[in-house]
């Protein structure tokens, strides 16, 4: 439907039609995980997005060492096989979050412990400030949605100061920080940019205007990344870096209001399974606190940037979404014995657990 608005908006072209065409890929595979339940699970659903972000991770790293990757704003910052270091960083936190559930979840394995670790440095190895208050936000959530004992709940919140600490104990890292507490909100509000921050609020303003223009039903998706600099806005191309805003201006108050509504209703059935993964047969650490983890990290992501414009990272959501609902979130109970039902050989009392 908004793909047809962005039609009328923009007029009919490859860059009006390409995120429609991206954002019903990104559902497709989605659909095709949870159809897949039979044959992808969650630990291999899981385990792909490891595979994945493997290499991109080792070349990040590569990358820090030889000083090497992209430049953005003056630094030279990692970003592995990604478009840009915040993309890189964004994925490499959903992958780290589910080292760690693995590695909590699956009898400490060591592979999971190290491959945690490889995915924490190569986000630092990004410098990307979003990416490391998103990790923090999924390794907190996802510690306080853990059902046992304070001290295992401690692993996610450790991590999550450890790459905080080492992300600012950085020269760049430190740097940038320092850079982005410097905001001047007045010169933002002129146009005049001095850091990241100021950037996005500047664009921001600009795109409400925008929104005004068609409040109810919006622009159409893709709209608000194909526009182009203007005599009066010089950074009228820029992506807007807050996916609240996008969606306001390309679905308007519809849209966001469907997407808000689809949301809850995906919340409270993983927190419904949540509670049934914490019967007696279930797993330990159960999938849905993953799964709650990554979204509240994108929530937390698209306050400053778009989350969903990254394929991989929409496509890495699609995947632990789709195998995480598909499992339904129904604990795995004890085969019981072919005696269970022989009213000879105790009957209804041979159904207790073995």
């Amino acid at each position: 439907m908004w793909t047809g608005i962005a039609l009328n908006t923009s007029g009919a072209s490859g860059e009006t039609l390409r995120e429609g065409v991206r954002e019903a890929s990104v559902l497709a595979i989605g659909v095709l995980i949870y159809n897949a339940r039979e044959a992808i699970g969650v630990p291999t659903a899981t385990r792909l997005v490891q595979l994945v972000g493997f290499f991109p991770a080792v070349l990040a790293l590569y990358q820090l060492a030889t000083h090497t990757g992209l430049y953005v704003a003056h630094n030279v910052r990692a970003n592995g096989t990604f478009a840009h270091p915040n993309s890189a960083a964004m994925f490499f936190a959903i992958a780290t979050t589910i080292s760690l559930w693995r590695y909590m979840d699956d009898g400490r394995n060591r592979l999971d412990c190290l491959l945690s670790a490889l995915f924490a440095a190569a986000l630092v190895a990004t410098f990307s400030i979003d990416g490391m208050i998103t990790l923090a936000a999924m390794l907190i959530v996802l510690g306080a949605l853990h059902p046992g004992l304070t001290r295992i709940r401690l692993i996610p919140w450790g991590a999550a100061i450890l790459v905080v600490v080492v992300f600012i104990a950085t020269p760049l890292g430190s740097k940038r920080v320092a850079g982005e507490s410097a905001t001047n909100l007045s010169a933002a509000e002129r146009g005049e940019t001095t850091s990241t921050l100021d950037t996005r609020l500047y664009r921001w303003r600009t795109l409400l205007p925008q929104w005004e223009e068609s409040p109810v039903w919006g622009r159409g998706l893709g709209t608000t990344t194909t526009s182009t600099n203007t005599r009066a806005n010089r950074l009228n191309s820029l992506l807007p870096h807050n996916e609240y805003i996008r969606y306001l201006v390309e679905t308007g108050v519809l849209g966001v209001l469907i997407l808000i509504a689809g949301l809850s209703t995906l919340i409270r059935t993983l927190l419904r399974g949540r509670r049934l993964d914490g019967l007696p047969g279930a797993r330990g650490f159960n999938a849905s606190s993953l799964a709650i983890a990554v979204i509240i990290g994108c929530l937390v992501n698209s306050l400053a940037d778009n989350t969903l414009l990254n394929s991989p990272t929409g496509y890495a959501l699609a995947i632990v979404l789709g195998a995480v609902l598909s499992s339904g979130g129904e604990p795995r109970r004890q085969r019981l014995p072919e005696t269970a039902n022989d009213p000879f050989l105790g009957g209804e009392i041979a159904r207790a657990p073995a």
